[in-house]
Formats: C-alpha cells, structure tokens, sequence
C-alpha cells in the first residue's frame, strides 16, 4: 500500500523476464497487426466480388443502359485496383498501433478507431487483364460483422 491508501499494482522484474516480456508483447503486436491486414485484405476482396456481382446483374439485365454497364465495370474495375494494391501490401495506409500511454498521461476519450477507406468510385480504373473479368458463379457474400 501507499501512503494514501491505493494499493500498487507495480511489480518488481529481473532484466530477463522484462525483456521477455517485451518480447511477448512486440509479438502480440504483430500477430494483432497480421490479423488486421488479413481483414482488410479478406474485405477488399469482398468489395470486388460485390462489384463483379452488380456487373453479372447489369450485364443480365436487358433494361439497363450502357451508362449503367458503363459505370458497373468502372466500379468493378476500380474494386479489382483496391483488392490488388491491398494484397501488395496489405498494411498500407494503417496507423501504427499505440503505445501505451504512461502511468502520468490520460488516454484520450475521443480517440475513435481508424476504419478502412472505401475506395472511391471516381478513381480512374486501371487496366484489367482477360482473367479478372467478372466470373458467372459467385459464391454467397456474408455480411460484415465490423
């Protein structure tokens, strides 16, 4: 106990077990990190299945428009950009995760969670080659539980 009262929760370790410990947790870290990438790789991959679906869609539909088609595959083309530059690197445009704060500083309240961008549909698609076309069967999307 203190001279207030608290009780420390503060406990003496030799310089092996610290570096242990230090060890345990950088590994933590980065399985944490590794899960997070796999998960945005997982959801990307998602994305441009959806897109190629809505492109199956269109395509079947005899009423849509060419501008519909049209705007389809540049969705669709730019989702197979997103999933590819994401498999690349899958820890692209992440924030580094946080130390902890020190026992004098206060974590911050407002501090929300990063969450993955989506790609914007604006964005100029890409060259696609034959085998990245939109496949006939898809296989059921299940919803995001995020």
């Amino acid at each position: 106990m203190t001279d207030d009262g608290a009780v420390s929760t503060e406990i003496q370790v030799d310089d092996e077990t610290r570096a242990a410990l230090l060890l345990f947790n950088e590994r933590v870290e980065a399985s944490a990190a590794d899960e997070r990438a796999a998960k945005r790789v997982a959801k990307a991959e998602r994305q441009k299945d959806e897109a190629a679906a809505v492109v199956r869609k269109t395509n079947e539909n005899p009423n849509a428009s060419a501008e519909d088609k049209a705007e389809a595959e540049a969705a669709y083309k730019a989702a197979v950009e997103n999933f590819q530059m994401i498999q690349a690197n899958p820890d692209a445009g992440q924030p580094e995760p946080k130390k902890a704060p020190a026992a004098s500083e206060a974590p911050a309240e407002d501090a929300a969670p990063a969450e993955d961008a989506a790609p914007a549909e604006d964005a100029a698609p890409a060259e696609t080659s034959a085998d990245e076309e939109p496949q006939v069967a898809a296989a059921p999307v299940a919803a995001e539980s995020e």
